[in-house]
């Protein structure tokens, strides 16, 4: 009896339990270089990632398994190239739906930036008050695309320990995950403290697609030491963590020189100091933790002749303080958006509306949110 030849097996969907999310690694020359994470069920796998001007299949590097549940995490790397202006690029996987895409910032095109602190997923207002603030800020981004989204709070409270998407608005937030870019600064406890180490697992995994040994280009630090940065047509951001040695800041700001203007993220009112330094102060009569962001800030821009606007979730600043306040977008309905044009860095504040209601109706359904379709 003749044997029928045996076919290749192609390969399954992956079963995604987050995902795509989509990692800014900072523009090179004509390239807009980008990361895209994903957690599949269990550690088969996935295949190869088609990107719309990418020649070949971007293949997957394996990350590590999440710190709680069965999921494993993924990363694939890329580049796109960018014309003088915006363009769109396409991902997803060969014959598996519909995909992804996401805008292409134009060598020629100032950069449009969202910044918002999301480490509180409280329900926005009464049932019938508007859209919830991720349905606004996806709406906006649908009018004109943002090339950056930079957050902090992404990991723990936004993402659970298995990796699950927590929360709510869970298809707006989904959708901005894959179509725009992030940059997801850390704003949880010190290194070295015990209940911070599975959420750090997590945003190492996720938030900045490291695994436990990698060192990625927009990890300006150790492996421990989660600072973070990037350039997008002369406008720099950096992201400050709070176990950053104060001692390397003047390294992290020179990386930015060039920039037209620069982005300073922290945690706190002042840079913290951890470790033997902090020991050390607090052996010190009358000594407390030292200012040394302020002055840093202030001596690179006089020497860089550089806008410095320096941003930080949490309290308003007070009077002393020289930052601006990183509103809540779940609890404030808030987000910033940063805009480099001809007359400088311009940062306005956005909101979410409230739905107007007709008159004489008090008993309105509440909103849903607009179709998130877009790809998947």
């Amino acid at each position: 009896m003749k044997r029928r030849a045996s076919t290749p097996r192609r390969p399954a969907q992956p079963a995604l339990l987050l995902g795509p999310l989509l990692l800014a690694r900072g523009g090179q020359g004509d390239r807009w270089r980008i990361s895209t994470v994903i957690v599949t069920d269990g550690e088969d796998e996935p295949p190869d990632l088609t990107v719309g001007g990418v020649g070949l299949p971007v293949p997957p590097r394996w990350l590590g398994t999440l710190p709680e549940g069965k999921g494993a995490a993924w990363r694939y790397d890329f580049a796109v190239p960018r014309g003088a202006q915006d363009g769109r690029a396409d991902y997803g996987f060969l014959d598996f739906g519909s995909p992804w895409s996401f805008a292409v910032p134009g060598m020629a095109v100032p950069p449009r930036v969202a910044l918002a602190d999301v480490g509180g997923d409280a329900p926005f207002g009464p049932p019938h008050s508007g859209p919830s603030p991720w349905s606004a800020l996806l709406s906006r981004h649908r009018v004109q695309p943002f090339h950056l989204f930079v957050l902090s709070g992404l990991v723990p409270r936004g993402l659970a320990t298995d990796g699950t998407l927590a929360g709510p608005a869970q298809a707006e937030r989904r959708a901005l995950m894959a179509s725009v870019p992030h940059l997801a600064a850390w704003t949880g406890p010190g290194t070295h403290h015990g209940k911070a180490a599975g959420p750090r697992a997590l945003h190492r995994l996720l938030a900045q697609g490291l695994g436990t040994e990698d060192k990625a280009e927009n990890a300006w630090a150790g492996t421990d030491d989660l600072v973070q940065g990037l350039t997008l047509n002369r406008l720099g951001v950096l992201a400050l963590d709070a176990a950053a040695d104060p001692d390397m800041l003047a390294e992290r700001l020179d990386r930015l020189r060039g920039c037209r203007a620069a982005l300073v993220l922290t945690r706190g009112p002042r840079a913290p100091i951890t470790g033997w330094r902090a020991h050390l102060a607090r052996l010190r009569p009358g000594s407390s933790a030292r200012d040394t962001l302020t002055p840093a800030l202030d001596r690179f821009r006089d020497v860089a002749a550089m806008e410095i606007v320096h941003l930080r979730p949490g309290a308003p600043p007070t009077a002393e303080e020289a930052c601006r306040l990183l509103p809540a977008l779940a609890t404030d309905a808030r987000w910033l958006e940063a805009r480099l044009g001809a007359r400088g860095l311009e940062l306005t504040t956005q909101e979410a509306r409230p739905a107007v209601l007709p008159a004489g109706l008090t008993d309105a359904a509440p909103d849903t949110g607009p179709d998130t379709g877009g790809g998947r």
